[in-house]
C-alpha cells in the first residue's frame, strides 16, 4: 500500500478502507469501513454536532482535524458512509 507520505504528496491510490484498516489497526471482516472508524466517526460528528448529510465539507473538515493522518480521500469516504446510515 502507499505510505501516507507518498498519499499526502502524490495523492491517495490506496483503498480507503485498507487505509482505514491500517489507521484504525482494525484487520474486521466487515466490508467498507471498520467498525471502531465508524464509532468514531459518529463520535466526532455527534460531538461537534455535525450532520453529515447536511454538512459534508464541514464533516470532512471536522475528521481531519480530529485525526489529521486521515488523507482527504479517506474523510470524504468516511463522510459519505456516515451520510448512508
Amino acid at each position: 500500500m502507499q505510505s501516507e507520505l507518498a498519499a499526502r504528496i502524490f495523492g491517495d491510490r490506496a483503498d480507503p478502507s485498507e487505509r482505514l484498516q491500517q489507521l484504525f489497526d482494525d484487520y474486521s471482516t466487515t466490508m467498507g469501513a471498520p467498525p471502531s472508524a465508524r464509532e468514531w466517526t459518529a463520535k466526532v460528528l455527534r460531538d461537534r454536532k455535525i450532520d453529515a448529510k447536511l454538512d459534508p465539507e464541514d464533516a470532512v473538515v471536522a475528521l481531519r482535524r480530529a485525526y489529521p493522518r486521515l488523507t482527504p480521500k479517506v474523510a470524504r469516504y468516511l463522510v459519505e458512509d456516515a451520510r448512508q446510515r
